[in-house]
């Protein structure tokens, strides 16, 4: 017999009003107001102690300087730089999305006494630039060599500074870019800048579905992560519309009370695929009978998640003599498994019921014994 979802008390998710991402209008702050930010910081006032303490003092002369150079005067160490990627200057360059505006500076390493720069960083800019000149795209320019660009560099002479240089923009010193602020970037290009771009219109009808489900994307770090409706798992916004919206609708339906686990997206993503390709209807009532078991027998997605987990390691023991890697797609079938089991009626897409087998057989013994017991009432 299937348990019957119970309803929760619903009570007003924060995240409506604290939610990052509902900004229409931009905010500014001065860099005072950031260096006071630092400065209020624990680890930042034991580091200038430290400075302090050892009299360390540092030459202002070794800060970057900024010019215009010619490209003419530019060069490549092929033993520092990454090769050429002819395919990234071509997309960047592509007709209809090509902004010379956003074309980067150029980091060089100077020779003392000599116009030569060494790039460190930017040599698809400066190359692109070159050979759009070369081919008369840039109006009123022809000679390449003679268009002078902005240049960020360091005079030295030693090949190591830029190679440290080179590692370091490119990756070491960079704090990387979260996949939630590239989503962050899209939707408010659109909500304060009334961007037509197709990326961010895009990244926010997707944010619309998400808020109008009381769903909320919050990067890794933030200080909302486990609150009631918020989720990390960006790849959820790569889902197509529909699929986002059926997702968020389940958790808001019936598990509103909860952060969103990461299985929600696998596991209705995986019915949402099966039932289409089988031509099977995908009705409320269906879900709604999968969101009791997953409350009665699980207390909600997380736990049934853990469950999963187990219940896969101990079938590749079984099945193939060791533990084989993990596998989200048998999150739904096993869960539609224990839907059948349980006296479930509504037809199962039949692939979803053999791609893992007997799985169901290696589920914790407690759930087992609560579908046993229910047999013999």
């Amino acid at each position: 017999m299937l348990p019957i979802y119970e309803q929760v008390v619903r009570i007003p998710n924060i995240m409506k009003h604290r939610n990052p991402l509902a900004q229409t209008v931009s905010k500014t702050v001065t860099l005072a107001d950031r260096m006071l930010e630092l400065q209020s910081a624990k680890k930042w006032q034991k580091l200038v102690q430290e400075y302090q303490q050892q009299g360390i003092k540092i030459d202002p002369k070794l800060r970057p300087l900024v010019k215009m150079v010619k490209l003419g005067c530019i060069e490549i160490d092929e033993d520092i730089q990454r090769e050429l990627d002819c395919g990234h200057c071509t997309k960047i360059a592509a007709v209809g999305t090509f902004n010379p505006s956003l074309l980067q500076v150029i980091y060089c390493v100077k020779i003392p006494g000599a116009e030569e720069y060494h790039a460190v960083d930017g040599q698809h800019s400066g190359t692109l630039t070159a050979a759009l000149i070369d081919a008369g795209i840039f109006d009123g320019e022809k000679d390449w060599r003679q268009v002078e660009v902005p240049v960020l560099y360091i005079e030295t002479t030693s090949k190591a500074f830029a190679r440290k240089a080179f590692a370091l923009i490119n990756g070491k010193g960079k704090k990387k870019i979260s996949p939630w602020y590239e989503h962050r970037t899209k939707v408010l290009s659109k909500r304060i800048d009334n961007s037509t771009d197709p990326e961010d219109l895009e990244a926010w009808r997707k944010q619309l579905i998400c808020e109008k489900h009381h769903c909320y994307p919050v990067d890794k770090e933030s200080q909302f992560v486990g609150k009631p409706g918020t989720f990390t798992h960006m790849q959820a916004l790569n889902l197509d519309e529909e699929t986002l919206e059926i997702c968020c609708k389940f958790h808001n339906d019936y598990f509103h009370y909860d952060e969103i686990n990461g299985a929600l997206w696998f596991m209705i993503t995986d019915i949402v695929k099966s039932f289409r390709s089988a031509k099977i209807p995908l009705t409320d009532k269906f879900l709604g009978e999968l969101a009791g078991i997953l409350q009665h027998y699980f207390a909600g997605i997380a736990q049934f998640h853990e469950a999963c987990h187990g219940a896969h390691r101990r079938w590749g023991k079984h099945t193939y003599g060791y533990e084989v890697d993990w596998q989200d797609d048998c999150i739904a079938p096993l869960l539609v498994m224990l839907y059948q089991k349980l006296g479930g009626k509504q037809s199962i897409p039949k692939p979803m019921l053999d791609r893992f087998g007997k799985i169901l057989d290696f589920i914790d013994d407690d759930i087992k014994s609560m579908w046993k017991q229910k047999k013999a009432a």
